[in-house]
């Protein structure tokens, strides 16, 4: 494997420099908890929507807690704008300070507050503990911090810039809270938040300066420094595994809030010997739409792609990101100026940037001399979180704002040697929690009809991408709420890789003036079988203000992840199991399987010949080629050796040039469409451009090789 171990510098003990490495972990880990026990909010306590770090006096990172990664980017760039805002000022032990501006400070969108507190050794400082987390409300024009009909920043949120101290030498900053708690809707929910991050910090540091003094200050910053450069040698090996070239590669943020608009995030990776470049240059301008993502989380996103894919295994630290440089034009929808609306932008276009970076190392990995790197391809993932926030009064006069974080179960993408994970949450989601449908109902006035897989989002393969969920709920409690939704994967899913389909969208339904009283009356369980109501009315992608009354149920579905491999090279006794466990239909199975049931189980002769017809039905002949019935999933992913393209699964040769697409059979199809037909659901688009899918198959085979979605601006 690339990275070969390295000998260690003369002075330098592996045992010390494991224990004061793990020891930072386990301190990160433990801020996380003490966060988690103080804090009253479920985003935290339940869905685990926060992050914990330490930094060195500059702003590197020393450690990072695995929950969610894109704050990599925002916590980094936070604090080094603290550092920059409060250059020559008087700093004290116990004091914090606090800020949420994604234009100055960094954070991924408002909610996502950070409290950063100052650690000192004596008089020295040595570094800083930062904790950061999604606050309920922020104030703004919408309750829950996300605003589909903001035209600007400032009517977002609150903003607070880097340098707001919360805190002084252990005690609040009274009229700092005083504003604070003047602008936002849950005012007690809000300070006992800010609380728990500085609990969070006030644990971190305890245990930062027990360690130091354990070992020593100047012993401390050697073997962390030591830290630093290993983990960077590490993935700098393994980046010198990919093929030195130029690959490019783009994704569409959905709807700006506004309007039903597509927006451009292009990519082009520029990679020689052990450095990368992401240069996002030809990318959309800023709209004034709440899509717009900030440039903390705009680093966070590639490293959310990047840490899985060649650091799976490294300790995060400041060194696992120095190898990869990040080029963005200011005033673009990826770093965008004031007054840019911000409020969505990380899990709309800031997905998008991990899914466009999971497109590009697939590319550049499947040409690796290293079998380690290759298998670093995948399915791209169903990122994109699709959110419903209620706010209103309970019967019992008590005003309530729910963030429901049911919204992070979409489907992982498929992987080389198995399915995506169901419900796995976006790619930056390390450590991803889905509420407790209990604790839902306790804490607010929903009541749950079904909670269940969709068995519309995955993305058929070779292995099968992950299943997205899919729930509703009806008010217990509450007579009305105004609902939030954002749905922005809806129409431009998840790729697949090597032959696997892309995934299933997302969207949410108002079922108005149900029978759902009558039938709890009765004693029968509301489900989508039995449930009737007098319209079903679908919501926009983005949309606020949204009357949920009394009868209605709200149904939210969420994206599943991409395939990976031709389908009709899973294993058919893997296909009858997924009919029996309910996670495809006969019908698909059969149409695009090629799998053919008799009592259950895979008839291996109907199914040689199924198989067959559809290769045939595929290129408008007969292949030339047969392909093997055991060819595993990567089979169908083309390579590369010294006599040019090949096909795994058959053998077939596929040319000598650069790219193997022009060689083979390629079809278009309008995605929706064409999903449709294998039983995965994705929204048209009635106006603009067209999402369409553009299928290649080995001539010689009629094996699935690639299967990419476009859009066709109509320039191409």
């Amino acid at each position: 494997m690339s990275g070969t171990p390295h000998n260690l510098p003369d002075g330098f003990d592996p045992v010390t420099l494991e224990v004061i490495r793990m020891r930072l972990d386990s301190i990160v880990e433990e801020m996380g908890i003490a966060m988690i026990r103080s804090s009253g909010s479920p985003v935290i306590t339940e869905a685990g929507d926060f992050n914990t770090a330490l930094f060195d006096p500059t702003g590197r990172i020393y450690a990072y807690s695995d929950y969610v990664q894109f704050h990599i980017g925002s916590g980094s760039v936070a604090v080094r704008n603290l550092v920059k805002a409060i250059e020559g000022e008087q700093l004290s032990p116990g004091d914090a300070f606090i800020s949420n501006d994604p234009h100055t400070a960094g954070a991924s969108h408002p909610p996502d507050t950070n409290v950063i507190s100052p650690i000192f050794h004596g008089d020295e400082l040595i570094g800083w503990a930062q904790s950061q987390a999604h606050l309920i409300d922020v104030g703004g024009m919408t309750p829950g911090g996300f605003a589909p009909g903001a035209h600007d920043c400032y009517a977002e949120a609150l903003r607070l810039p880097p340098g707001v101290k919360i805190f002084e030498r252990g005690e609040p900053v009274e009229w700092v809270r005083r504003i604070l708690l003047n602008n936002v809707r849950v005012p007690a929910l809000f300070w006992n938040d800010v609380r728990s991050l500085v609990a969070s910090n006030n644990t971190g540091i305890r245990r930062l300066l027990a360690t130091t003094e354990e070992f020593g200050l100047d012993r401390f910053r050697d073997y962390t420094k030591l830290s630093f450069e290993l983990a960077e040698q590490v993935v700098r090996d393994r980046v010198r595994e990919i093929p030195d070239g130029t690959y490019t590669a783009e994704e569409w943020t959905e709807h700006n809030g506004h309007v039903d608009e597509l927006y451009r995030v292009a990519c082009t990776m520029t990679k020689r010997d052990d450095q990368v470049t992401f240069d996002f240059t030809g990318s959309s301008e800023q709209t004034d739409g709440f899509v717009n993502c900030s440039y903390g989380a705009l680093v966070g996103s590639v490293a959310s792609a990047i840490v899985p894919i060649l650091a799976w295994d490294v300790p995060f630290n400041e060194g696992v990101m120095t190898a990869f440089d990040i080029v963005a034009e200011p005033g673009s929808i990826v770093n965008p100026r004031p007054p840019a609306p911000i409020s969505n932008g990380h899990l709309t276009t800031g997905a998008r940037v991990s899914r466009v970076i999971t497109k590009l190392m697939n590319e550049a990995c499947r040409t690796s001399a290293d079998e380690v790197i290759r298998d670093r391809t995948q399915g791209v993932w169903g990122d994109s979180w699709t959110g419903g926030i209620s706010a209103g009064t309970t019967d019992d006069g008590e005003y309530f704002v729910l963030f429901n974080m049911d919204g992070g179960g979409m489907g992982a993408g498929a992987q080389p040697e198995s399915d995506g994970l169901d419900c796995a949450g976006m790619m930056t989601q390390v450590n991803n929690m889905l509420p407790d449908v209990e604790m839902n109902e306790m804490l607010y006035p929903v009541l749950y009809l079904w909670k269940q897989l969709n068995v519309e989002s995955a993305g058929h393969g070779a292995h099968r991408g992950g299943l997205g969920l899919r729930f509703a709920w009806t008010l217990h409690g509450a007579q009305e709420v105004t609902q939030t939704v954002f749905a922005p994967n809806a129409q431009v899913p998840a790729d697949g890789f090597g032959g696997g389909l892309p995934g299933g969208g997302s969207g949410h339904e108002v079922w108005r003036r149900s029978n759902v009283a009558d039938l709890l009356t009765e004693g029968r369980v509301p489900g989508p079988g039995t449930l009737d109501s007098a319209e079903r009315e679908l919501l926009a992608i983005n949309q606020q203000s949204v009357a949920i009354r009394d009868g209605d149920v709200l149904v939210q579905w969420i994206a599943g992840g991409g395939g990976y491999g031709d389908p009709l090279l899973r294993d058919p006794r893997l296909v009858a199991a997924d009919v029996r466990d309910g996670y495809v239909t006969e019908e698909t199975a059969r149409h695009t399987y090629g799998v053919v049931l008799t009592d259950g189980a895979a008839d291996e002769a109907a199914t040689t010949r199924a198989r067959a017809a559809l290769r045939e039905e595929r290129l408008g002949r007969s292949p030339e080629r047969p392909v093997p019935a055991d060819s595993p999933a990567r089979a169908s992913a083309p390579r590369r050796d010294a006599d040019g393209w090949h096909v795994q699964a058959s053998g077939a040769r596929l040319g000598t040039g650069d790219d193997w697409h022009d060689l083979a059979h390629k079809v278009t199809h309008v995605a929706a469409d064409r999903l449709a037909e294998h039983g995965v659901r994705v929204r048209p688009r009635t106006d603009g451009w067209k999402i369409v899918i553009d299928e290649f198959y080995s001539p010689s085979c009629g094996t699935l090789l690639d299967a990419r979605v476009r859009v066709d601006t109509g320039t191409s």
